[in-house]
């Protein structure tokens, strides 16, 4: 799976110039405590709020084309849905790792 959904990426950077790198930024910090949220409602077993977060993160992350981060939060949503949280963990490594690649591939 792409990281980036790359012509999304190049339009994003096109249209915004030099500001393209104060939307990476915030979708930095803005992750950053998704991610810390989602480690909280793991740790708790709080499946309605990993849903919510996870739901969250999906569309942050595809309006940025980040579209590995997006897919990853699409699985964590559903099987907190459906109250499987058994994946819960692995899910938010994955998550976690594909952030960091998505971020450096938006910084290059």
């Amino acid at each position: 799976m792409a990281i980036l959904d790359q012509s999304l990426v190049d339009e994003l950077r096109d249209v915004m110039g030099g500001d393209f790198s104060m939307l990476v930024d915030s979708f930095e910090r803005d992750g950053r405590q998704r991610l810390e949220a989602l480690r909280s409602a793991v740790d708790d077993g709080d499946a309605e709020n990993l849903r919510a977060i996870s739901h969250s993160f999906k569309g942050s992350s595809s309006n940025v084309g980040a579209v590995a981060v997006a897919e990853t939060c699409k699985v964590m949503e559903s099987a907190a849905r459906d109250g499987d949280l058994g994946q819960a963990g692995d899910l938010l490594s994955t998550l976690e790792e594909q952030f960091v690649t998505a971020l450096d591939a938006l910084r290059d």
